[in-house]
C-alpha cells in the first residue's frame, strides 16, 4: 500500500507519493525526487525509505547533517511523531492513519518561518540530563550506550583537569579547549558575570576559536544575559532566522549560523555563562550537544567559585604576610620598609632572568618573609647602634633558620614554596655563607636571588654603622663578586637593569 509524503512551501502543499520498500532522495538539485529549495540543504542531502511504520533515514554525507529530533543520524530509524530535519526544513513523519487504508505520511516543511521553533531553552539539572532516559528510547541500545560512553568519558576528562585549576586561565583552557574537542562548535567563550550587577550583564574572560583566521569574536549578549538570569540552557538553530540576533547585526556579519549558551551554575548561584556558535551553517548542534554542554557548565562553575575562594585565601596570606613584614621591620629601626624593597627588587630581577609569573610571584613573597625570623633575635642586637660583636653576630646569623621554622608551622603549599628563600638568602656562591654553607647551584635558586636583592638595598640604605652607598658602587660590587660570592647569571641581570635605570626602588 502507497505511503505519502505532504510538502508545505509557503502555504501550498505538495504531495509525493512513497511506496514500502522504494527509497526517495531528499535534496536542493531538481533530479531528487524530494526536492527542496533551501541553500542549507545539500545538493544529495539523505534518502528516506518506508518499512512498515517506520521511515529509514540514511545521511548522504551532507555539509549539515541529518537530524532525527535535533540528533545526528548517519542511519536511522524515524517513529511516528519523530521530526526530520535537513538543513532548515523539517520533516514530520506521521502514523499510517487506519482512514487511508494503512497509508503512511510524512509532513515535510519547507519555509523557516514555519519550521520547528528555531531557538530551544530549557533548565537541565545535573541529575535530569536524559542519556538513557525512556525519552531517547527510539535510538538502538547501542548507539545510547556508545552516547553515554561519550558524555561520561568527557565529563571525567573535564573533572580531572578542572579538578586541580588554581586560576581562571587554567580553568579556561580546560573547559574551552575540551568544548571545541567533543563539538561541532567553531568557536567557544567563556563569559563572567559582572561583579555588583543584579542584572545579566557580562564579561568576556577567555575565547578559544578552532581556525585561528576566524577574527574577531562577537557574541550575543541577549542571548547571554537571558542565560545567567533565567540559568536556562539554550541554543539557536540558525541565528539568521533568530530575532535574539537580529540587533547583533556584527553576530549576523560574521556568518554566524548555530549558537549554543549554558550557565556556568554552582549550587547557589550562577557565575557566568559557556557560549560556543559555528559558521557551518544551521542545525550544527543538537540538544544532546546542549545537554553535555550544560553538564560542563555545572563542573566549570564549580571549579570556578573553587578557583575564587582559592583566591580570597590567597589575598588574605598575601595581606597577612606584609602584615608580619611590616612588624619585622618595626621591629628593626634600622631597616624600614626593608622587606618591601627586597620584594620589589627580586621580583625585577627573577623577570629579568626570564622567570615565568609564578615564579616571580614566589621571589616576590619569598623577600617579604626573609627576615621573619629576626623576630627570635633581641631587640638589643637588632637595634645596636654600631657593630656587632661576634657572639652578637653569631646570633644573628641564626635569623634563616628561625624563619625557616617558624613558617613551617603554615602547611599552605604557598608558604612551602617560598622557604628556601627565607632559609638560603645569606648562603654565597663559594660557599662562605651561612646557614648551611651551601655552594654554586646548591644553592637554592630563590636563596641566590634573595641574596643579591638583599645585598643590593641593605648598602643602598643608611644604616647607623654605615652610610648610604651609592648605587653604581653597590652593582659595581655585584658585578666583580659575580662567581665568588653571586649566582653570575644573577649578578649579569641585575647589571643589565641598572644600565636600563630599572633598580630604583622607592
Amino acid at each position: 500500500m502507497p505511503s505519502a509524503i505532504e510538502v508545505a512551501v509557503r502555504g501550498t502543499a505538495l504531495v509525493y507519493a512513497l511506496v514500502e520498500g522504494a527509497m526517495v532522495t531528499v535534496g536542493r538539485v531538481a533530479q531528487c525526487e524530494i526536492h527542496i529549495d533551501d541553500h542549507s540543504v545539500s545538493r544529495r542531502h539523505c534518502t528516506l525509505a518506508v518499512k512498515g511504520a517506520s521511515l529509514v533515514v540514511t545521511d548522504l554525507d551532507s555539509a549539515n547533517g541529518t537530524f532525527i529530533n535535533e540528533r545526528p543520524v548517519k542511519s536511522a530509524v524515524a517513529r511516528p511523531g519523530d521530526l526530520i530535519r535537513v538543513g532548515a526544513t523539517v520533516l514530520q513523519y506521521r502514523a499510517p492513519d487506519a482512514a487511508q487504508q494503512g497509508r503512511a505520511t510524512a509532513r515535510v516543511v519547507a519555509d523557516p518561518d514555519t519550521a520547528m521553533e528555531s531557538v530551544v531553552s530549557k533548565r537541565i539539572e545535573p541529575a535530569e540530563i536524559e542519556w538513557l532516559s525512556s525519552a531517547t528510547s527510539a535510538m538502538p541500545a547501542l548507539s545510547l550506550l556508545q552516547r553515554a560512553q561519550r558524555h561520561l568519558k568527557t565529563l571525567h576528562r573535564v573533572s580531572e583537569v578542572l579538578a586541580g585549576a588554581r586560576d581562571l586561565q587554567v580553568l579556561a583552557d580546560a573547559s574551552l579547549e575540551t568544548i571545541l574537542d567533543v563539538t561541532a562548535a567553531d568557536r567557544a567563550a567563556l563569559v563572567l558575570r559582572r561583579d555588583g550587577t543584579t542584572t545579566g550583564e557580562a564579561d568576556v574572560a577567555a575565547v578559544r576559536l578552532r581556525n585561528a583566521e576566524q577574527g574577531a569574536f562577537t557574541l550575543s549578549r541577549t542571548l547571554v544575559a537571558d542565560t545567567i538570569m533565567k540559568g536556562v540552557s539554550t541554543f539557536a538553530r540558525d541565528a539568521s532566522v533568530d530575532k535574539r540576533f537580529s540587533s547583533g547585526q556584527s553576530v549576523i556579519g560574521q556568518g554566524i549560523r548555530s549558537v549554543m549558551c549554558v550557565p556556568l551554575r554552582t549550587t547557589d548561584e550562577i557565575l557566568g555563562a559557556l557560549y560556543v556558535d559555528s559558521q557551518s551553517g544551521p542545525g550544527r548542534f543538537s540538544e544532546e550537544d546542549l545537554e553535555l554542554l550544560a553538564a560542563i557548565g555545572n563542573h566549570a562553575g564549580v571549579a570556578l567559585h573553587r578557583v575564587r575562594l582559592l583566591g580570597e585565601i590567597e589575598r588574605l596570606l598575601l595581606d597577612t604576610v606584609r602584615a608580619i613584614a611590616a612588624t619585622i621591620d618595626a621591629k628593626d629601626g634600622y631597616t624600614h620598609r626593608h622587606s618591601e624593597r627586597v620584594a620589589a627588587l627580586a621580583s625585577r630581577i627573577a623577570a629579568e632572568m626570564g622567570l615565568g609569573t609564578d615564579q616571580q610571584e614566589l621571589a616576590e613573597l619569598s623577600a617579604l618573609l626573609h627576615d621573619v625570623g629576626k623576630i627570635a633575635v633581641p631587640d638589643s642586637i637588632l637595634n645596636k647602634p654600631g657593630r656587632l660583636t661576634v657572639e652578637e653576630f653569631a646570633e644573628m646569623r641564626k635569623h634563616p633558620a628561625h624563619g625557616a621554622r617558624i613558617l613551617a608551622n603554615i602547611k599552605s603549599p604557598l608558604v612551602v614554596a617560598v622557604l628556601p628563600g627565607v632559609q638560603y638568602h645569606h648562603e654565597k656562591w663559594d660557599g662562605s655563607g651561612y646557614p648551611e654553607g651551601l655552594r654554586g647551584s646548591d644553592i637554592p635558586l630563590l636563596g641566590r636571588l634573595l641574596g643579591v636583592a638583599d645585598f643590593l638595598d641593605a648598602l643602598t640604605s643608611a644604616r647607623a654603622y654605615h652610610a648610604a652607598t651609592p648605587i653604581d658602587e653597590v652593582v659595581q660590587l655585584i658585578s666583580q663578586g659575580a662567581g665568588v660570592h653571586f649566582d653570575p647569571e644573577i649578578a649579569d641581570a641585575v647589571v643589565r637593569l641598572h644600565a636600563r635605570g630599572a633598580l630604583n626602588v622607592e
